[in-house]
């Protein structure tokens, strides 16, 4: 009898280690499928949207809230993935972010709004201050987001 109920806990074990590794494999496939396919933030500017003006970096944030980063920038926790908010809850984030680098956004009655959906949906990764965890996450706060400042530099 305790060796059949012994047995039991085992097969029981291996069976819900398996599930649990076959889920996590499963959407681990299907999160980087998603990456792969989803658009990617607009990576060059255009004559109404120059690539340091305060509209093209709303597109960029907004853009990211709304399809996640693939542009590997060397971060521990990788890179982004979009849908952490919905896309009017993104425009007010957007608005949020754009002032944590001192820049008026384009719609600033938004700001206050986007703070509050900012600490909800962000904060735990970039900080309530916007600078980022311990490295780990981008710091929101520079005066050139670090994705702009590449294409800058290409």
């Amino acid at each position: 009898m305790k060796q059949n109920l012994t047995l039991l806990l085992i097969l029981l074990f291996v069976g819900v280690a398996f599930f649990i590794n076959h889920s996590h494999s499963q959407r681990s496939l299907s999160h980087s499928t998603i990456k792969q396919s989803s658009p990617q933030t607009p990576i060059t500017s255009n004559d109404n949207y120059p690539l340091q003006s305060v509209n093209y970096l709303e597109t960029y944030i907004e853009d990211i809230i709304n399809h996640g980063s693939s542009q590997n920038l060397g971060f521990a926790y990788g890179d982004m993935e979009g849908g952490f908010a919905d896309k009017e809850a993104a425009k007010k984030i957007t608005a949020y972010v754009i002032t944590l680098s001192g820049k008026q956004p384009t719609h600033p009655e938004w700001v206050k709004e986007g703070r509050t959906f900012y600490i909800s949906n962000c904060g735990g990764c970039h900080g309530e201050n916007g600078k980022g965890i311990h490295g780990t996450f981008p710091d929101l706060t520079r005066k050139t987001l670090l994705g702009i400042a590449r294409r800058l530099n290409d």
